[in-house]
């Protein structure tokens, strides 16, 4: 079986690390995987296209000079038919969008995984209204949360849709061997609480939630990393200046290390206000770090309060104040906690059950021909 992933993006984030998981993934099972990155008018994917290529048979870039481009249809098309897919799967708007012109020009089927829809922009809405009708064109169409499903089920017959958690590496994602060595390599002070926050810097994370909830003087012993970027860098590194949180607060920016970052931490928080099914989640919790998070999407089955990490509603900078002050103020049962939360994850959310679930999906629609 060959199959055909289809990326377009120019961040390496939580759609991306999955489907550069699940490649590597099936290429174990014995999928022949191909990889199309779309080159979105020289905006740069040189990161995505260097870390999923590794885990492709065949890795190629696909001109995209606008929002469509009859070039980068025909390119698709050639590729098609040069390398006999049978399957092609896109995982975001741009993809789906081209994955859905192509459907007359071949005889392979086509899945399509849906990771969450953001609306807060007139151009999001947009895109989010065509993806969800483009739908209506898949063989599958696989949702990575309820939320997602229950939404696609108003435009997919049941029979054609899915619901397949995502799922990484456990094996990668690690507790610390030596968690001393790890602190000494960020600079991170052993005798304080060190939490962190792994993510794209956008509104709908809730770090602007997070960060007065760590100005409380009851707080005084926790100190953050975040890493990452994104539009809400500025407005976040001027609410830290804004509370008095610089000797506490660390913008590390943009990072690949995430499995060393997670190392020096005590802590992990994810505060959004909108999630699907976060693969940072399950990052941190495979490290076996105690986790604080937020009742969105499928957190709350990622996530069992007090007993695999901490949970509270999403906007409340007094819940999170409270849950930290618990989290930091008992580190032996947080450090129980981390630990239960690493057996959920190994036990429900691997990436070896993840591609085999896909890979089952796969030899469904191809049995339809």
């Amino acid at each position: 079986m060959r199959v055909l992933q289809i990326l377009s993006s120019t961040d390496y984030a939580g759609a991306e690390a999955m489907a550069a998981e699940l490649g590597r993934q099936l290429s174990l099972l014995g999928v022949e995987l191909d990889l199309a990155v779309l080159d979105n008018a020289g905006k740069g994917n040189d990161e995505i296209f260097r870390v999923v290529a590794d885990r492709a048979a065949a890795a190629y870039r696909i001109p995209c000079a606008r929002q469509f481009d009859p070039a980068t249809l025909g390119a698709l098309r050639r590729k098609l038919a040069e390398r006999r897919i049978d399957v092609v799967h896109s995982h975001c708007y741009k993809t789906t969008f081209y994955a859905g012109l192509l459907r007359p020009f071949g005889s392979f089927r086509l899945v399509s995984t849906y990771h969450n829809w953001l609306t807060h922009t007139r151009a999001l809405r947009v895109y989010a209204a065509i993806d969800k009708n483009l739908a209506r064109l898949n063989d599958y169409s696989v949702g990575v949360a309820s939320p997602v499903v229950q939404e696609l089920r108003r435009y997919v017959k049941p029979q054609r849709l899915a619901q397949i958690d995502n799922g990484i590496d456990v094996e990668r994602f690690l507790p610390t061997a030596d968690a001393q060595a790890a602190k000494a390599a960020l600079g991170v002070d052993p005798a304080r609480f060190t939490l962190g926050f792994v993510g794209r810097l956008s509104p709908e994370k809730g770090l602007h939630f997070l960060l007065p909830a760590l100005a409380d003087a009851s707080l005084a012993h926790v100190d953050l990393l975040i890493a990452g970027d994104g539009p809400e860098r500025p407005g976040v590194e001027a609410r830290i200046a804004e509370l008095g949180l610089q000797p506490r607060v660390r913008m590390l920016g943009y990072r690949r290390d995430t499995a060393a970052i997670y190392a020096a931490l005590d802590g992990f928080a994810l505060p959004s206000t909108v999630e699907a099914f976060p693969m940072v989640l399950l990052e941190a919790m495979s490290c076996a770090l105690p986790v604080l998070c937020t009742s969105v999407g499928e957190v709350p089955r990622m996530v069992e309060h007090r007993r695999t990490g901490w949970r509270v509603a999403p906007g409340q900078p007094g819940e999170l104040r409270a849950a930290l002050v618990e989290m930091s103020g008992q580190p032996e049962a947080a450090r129980a906690i981390g630990r239960a939360a690493r057996d959920k994850v190994v036990a429900e959310f691997s990436s070896r059950a993840m591609a085999g679930r896909y890979l089952e999906l796969y030899r469904k629609a191809l049995d339809r021909r």
